[in-house]
């Protein structure tokens, strides 16, 4: 049965107390996982590095990842955190999908409608990469139609229940770094997802034009419905992050959040040469994504536990981000580059200004 269940204070409440109470489990499980198993497998892979004689936590990974991979602890550890990726998209997926006519004739009934616009290329030639279930995501966010609510209410576990009404994205819009004139006319967000970060851009900046690009015409779709039920104007397109379209010199602020280490190596350099091509002259390409190179965590149990995200949970690319040298990235395609502060969970902050 599909219900009117009301709003948290942003967002409508998913259609059914039973799926909400199921992620409320998953949600303690995370919890679980995260917490005191954690702990536990961390306490035991330190036993084990100790046995080893590795304290140099520059040691190769080959020396020391078969040895806790085998450890009974540490693969609960690690089959718990892999269920709970698993069960959070399982029974969202199936609520959409049972009520697919309600919840597609909803999306379908906004497509056409404002404030903001809609762009859905679908015809279009996706890269390989583009198409890649990041996360165990069924479907990835490009070949499933309910990618977006699944994307939407799944990840609400993932935050374990501290972003349903989007406070890590609102917050993180009022940290975004401004070009030094503070004129901010034109905004994009690449990989803009079901635009958490670009509706509450679009709160900050009203009287800017915003636009949200992500290749994932589900994800796209979903999100200009939701800025439309919220009464946001903001323009989504579904194109290509190496690709915008955009005309050169023609942006004061682009933007994006934790894409760079979910695309190939060759994608996000021609990601970073497209915010550069697309910025004007003292704009500024404000990302958050995790730390790499000199400043990416090195500590034997953490890189373990990033080889097996990596491996197991479709982070396909996120090593070759992780052990890059994203600064240097960005530089090569002309920007002035610093690390700005930590805003959330350690993840890298990387302000790029193009040159005057």
């Amino acid at each position: 049965m599909l219900h009117d269940r009301g709003f948290t204070q942003r967002n409508p409440r998913i259609g059914s107390l039973d799926v909400e109470s199921y992620q409320d489990f998953v949600i303690g499980f995370r919890g679980f996982t995260y917490g005191p198993l954690d702990k536990a497998a961390g306490q035991r892979a330190g036993e084990i590095l100790d046995d080893l004689r590795l304290n140099d936590p520059q040691a190769p990974l080959s020396q020391f990842k078969q040895p806790l991979q085998d450890d009974p602890l540490i693969g609960t550890r690690v089959r718990a955190w892999l269920s709970s990726q698993q069960l959070m998209w399982k029974r969202v997926l199936e609520h959409f999908e049972q009520h697919s006519d309600k919840y597609l004739g909803d999306m379908e009934a906004t497509d056409e409608s404002g404030p903001g616009s809609l762009e859905l290329n679908t015809g279009m030639d996706m890269p390989e990469y583009t198409k890649h279930e990041i996360h165990l995501q069924p479907g990835g966010y490009t070949g499933n139609d309910f990618s977006g609510p699944l994307y939407h209410y799944g990840t609400n576990a993932f935050y374990k229940g501290e972003n349903d009404d989007d406070q890590h994205h609102i917050a993180l819009a009022q940290k975004i770094v401004l070009p030094a004139d503070g004129k901010v006319s034109r905004v994009v967000d690449l990989g803009s997802g079901i635009a958490r970060l670009t509706i509450a851009l679009a709160e900050r900046f009203p009287d800017a034009e915003v636009w949200g690009l992500d290749i994932g015409g589900p994800l796209v779709r979903y999100a200009h419905k939701r800025a439309v039920e919220m009464g946001v104007p903001v323009h989504f397109a579904q194109r290509l992050a190496e690709d915008t379209k955009f005309e050169s010199d023609s942006v004061d602020l682009v933007t994006s959040y934790i894409l760079f280490h979910e695309v190939t190596p060759e994608a996000a350099r021609a990601i970073c040469a497209e915010a550069f091509r697309i910025l004007r002259p003292g704009g500024v390409f404000d990302v958050t994504d995790f730390h790499t190179g000199d400043a990416a965590v090195r500590e034997p149990y953490m890189r373990f536990k990033r080889y097996i995200d990596h491996v197991y949970n479709a982070e396909r690319w996120s090593h070759d981000f992780v052990y890059s040298d994203f600064l240097q990235i960005l530089r090569d395609v002309g920007f002035e580059v610093e690390k700005g502060e930590n805003r959330h969970w350690g993840i890298g902050v990387y302000i790029a200004r193009k040159p005057e």
